[in-house]
């Protein structure tokens, strides 16, 4: 596969493609075989995080809890490592008394500090760590959507375990391995997301770092995510009975049996997809799919969807805009743009942003397009 978001600059560019196999670990649960070198994922980076009322409301909800839980107060400094263009510090800065961002990304990180938004442009570190003690330690860390994304997490975790507050609290989110499996979402599979982890893999790997677990719970966002907060061994923070009981839940649910019925379902809704998508088109009837995302780029490829099913996808991205997703050749246009050629079907690759597009698309004035979503099972709308 291509790195999912290595859009091509014309449909016939040719890019370099590497394996991307999941293998199960005792001890990681779900991982890559084979990591591609992060210099060469990130450096001309082309995910900017959306502005999304989904988002924006999830941002919310994470707040409100570690208010509530007393993890954070006005006098807390915050530090995100993977901010991105910053969205979600931005929602953050009124509650608290300073925040800084860290990205791998130097675009992005031009585009957040455009936005006002303090990032530092690198690799988070132990030397990066030392580096900022002087400014106060954080009592805030946030990692979400990049602990997984690293070959070796030992290092931003090493780092964090250097600068973070002895009081302090890191607030991880990664895509969740459990509902991975259990609602077939294949898609999630690609270069960058290196490790899926179970509470019980997070736990491990906390550990050895001298952190704990204190508080999780499973968000909806992005397809079903693992949110946990970690503190250091010895903290004032207590473990929470919710984190025994979720480690109990969890138990047993990866056995071999539903990894395979796992890939089973994946090559169900390759075929089913496949077929649906022939069906429309031999009935004279225009498809595009709505979201340049790193998901729809592991689906195209691994359904084998190229422009001969697929004429175009709606993004609102403005720098996928223009370009063509990775080896299927399929042009990125804007949301206004594909409105106006009023497709007969929008196949959802955004698909946890599900409700939002179909309002969007209603709200433009289109209302009999049809809409079809590939996962957890192909389904019309």
């Amino acid at each position: 596969m291509p790195p999912a978001n290595w859009l091509q600059k014309s449909a016939e560019e040719i890019i370099p493609e590497f394996p991307l196999a999941l293998e199960y670990c005792r001890f990681a649960d779900l991982q890559l075989r084979e990591c591609v070198g992060a210099q060469e994922l990130y450096s001309d980076y082309l995910y900017v995080t959306p502005n999304s009322t989904t988002l924006n409301a999830h941002y919310q909800h994470l707040i409100e809890h570690m208010l509530r839980q007393g993890y954070m107060d006005e006098s807390t400094r915050a530090l995100e490592i993977g901010s991105n263009r910053g969205a979600f510090l931005e929602a953050l800065r009124p509650h608290v008394t300073s925040i800084l961002g860290v990205d791998a990304a130097a675009n992005i990180c031009q585009m957040a500090e455009k936005g006002g938004i303090p990032t530092i442009c690198g690799f988070f570190s132990v030397d990066m760590a030392q580096g900022l003690i002087g400014g106060g330690r954080p009592a805030l860390v946030i990692a979400r959507h990049c602990l997984a994304h690293n070959e070796d997490p030992h290092v931003m975790l090493a780092g964090i375990s250097e600068c973070i507050d002895p009081n302090g609290v890191l607030l991880i989110e990664n895509n969740y391995a459990v509902d991975m499996i259990a609602n077939n979402e294949f898609d999630q599979i690609y270069h960058e997301h290196m490790f899926y982890f179970t509470l019980h893999s997070l736990q491990r790997l906390v550990h050895r770092h001298g952190l704990r677990i204190i508080d999780a719970f499973v968000s909806a966002i992005h397809g079903g995510s693992i949110v946990c907060f970690v503190s250091p061994v010895g903290s004032k923070h207590a473990v929470q009975p919710v984190v025994v009981q979720h480690l109990a839940r969890e138990e047993g649910f990866l056995s071999e049996k539903r990894l395979h019925a796992f890939v089973d379902e994946m090559r169900r809704i390759r075929h089913d997809l496949l077929k649906l998508l022939n069906g429309i088109r031999s009935a004279g009837k225009q498809i595009m799919n709505y979201g340049a995302t790193a998901k729809s780029a592991t689906l195209m490829n691994f359904v084998g969807l190229t422009r001969r099913e697929i004429t175009a996808c709606a993004d609102s991205t403005l720098v996928k805009q223009g370009r063509f997703l990775p080896k299927s050749g399929i042009p990125v246009i804007s949301e206004e743009q594909a409105f106006a050629e009023s497709p007969d079907y929008f196949l959802l690759t955004a698909w946890n942003y599900k409700d939002e597009l179909i309002r969007k698309v209603r709200d433009s004035g289109l209302q009999s397009v049809r809409f079809i979503l590939p996962i957890p099972k192909v389904t019309v709308l």
